[in-house]
């Protein structure tokens, strides 16, 4: 019996993510994503502190309620929390 993966994604850690350079591509709305204080133009990923369920990214930039998975596939960062609200930033 053969298997066959169509699509390899790798989950990662959030310290793997610090450092990048991205910009806002889109997001499935909902109650624990807040995505207000998005910047218009690319911005690096400079700080990412998780309290509990909760992470921050860029000292409140970007805020979720929920931890979620965080993935790399066909350049960009992928966030998929467990409520099923999705964080798209595309890696400049």
């Amino acid at each position: 019996m053969a298997t066959v993966i169509a699509h390899t994604t790798q989950a990662l850690t959030l310290e793997t993510i610090i450092g990048l350079q991205v910009r806002y591509q889109k997001h499935r709305p909902g109650a624990f994503l807040s995505v207000e204080e998005m910047p218009k133009g690319a911005f690096p990923i400079e700080s990412v502190h998780q309290f509990g369920k909760h992470m921050v990214i860029n000292d409140g930039l970007i805020m979720m309620e929920s931890a979620p998975t965080v993935i790399i596939r066909n350049g960009r960062i992928v966030f998929l929390l467990p409520t099923g609200e999705e964080l798209y930033l595309l890696i400049q």
